[in-house]
């Protein structure tokens, strides 16, 4: 009987343990997934919205260079809640685009995104450095950043359609604001995120990147084109 106890304890304490490594595997792995989703600490109500530059609602800028040409990007908002940026792909030199029209393809694995153009025209050269190095475009949007330069048709009139200055400012909190009830609404691998943006807290950088294949579909619907 002695021996039976002993051996019923010894079982009971390997049980006990292999318990536990299992409840402390599932907290690492827990722990792992949030910091992984949270690697992006800063908020995009962060965002940059210089001023001369011309915002189009579908996320693309525009800025009007002195030979009167204009250099088009992709804006500060998108680029933040990207996250990675595999690759770039911009209408070829000398084909034309009319504004609101598919300009740049960007991918991710193999998701993809449309930034329209701001402005209508013929497109007259590709930044190549930028679109080999996509994170100069996310680093540094509005300068180094800018993927392609448009030689514009009817420039006023495209103009009259994109936001400037404070009316950019504006737009721009609308669309942070507008982005998180997106994301609250969204489906995600990792529930702290909408768990966080219920209480209050801000979207942050990187978290479509992190988001299912129809949440990513349904943000370019909805804020992209």
């Amino acid at each position: 009987m002695v021996a039976i106890f002993v051996i019923m304890t010894i079982v009971l304490f390997l049980v006990v343990d292999l318990v536990y490594q299992r409840i402390q595997q599932k907290r690492e792995a827990t722990a792992a997934s949030t910091q992984k989703i949270f690697k992006f600490n800063k908020s995009i109500s962060a965002i940059s919205v210089p001023d001369g530059i011309f915002f189009h609602p579908g996320h693309s800028w525009a800025a009007v260079t002195q030979d009167g040409k204009v250099r088009v990007g992709i804006d500060d908002f998108t680029n933040k809640l990207l996250g990675r940026l595999d690759s770039i792909e911009v209408k070829n030199p000398g084909g034309t685009v009319k504004q609101g029209e598919p300009l740049l393809v960007i991918k991710q694995g193999n998701r993809t995104a449309e930034i329209v153009a701001p402005v209508s025209g013929v497109v007259e050269m590709t930044n190549t450095q930028a679109i080999s190095n996509p994170e100069s475009v996310q680093f540094d949007p509005y300068n180094s950043g800018w993927v392609c330069a448009i030689k514009p048709t009817n420039l006023m009139d495209s103009l009259k359609n994109l936001n400037i200055a404070e009316t950019a400012k504006k737009w721009a909190r609308e669309e942070v604001d507008r982005m998180r009830d997106f994301l609250v609404g969204a489906s995600y691998e990792n529930k702290l995120v909408g768990q966080t943006l219920q209480d209050g807290g801000a979207p942050v950088e990187g978290v479509l990147s992190y988001m299912s294949d129809e949440a990513w579909e349904k943000f370019n619907n909805e804020f992209l084109k």
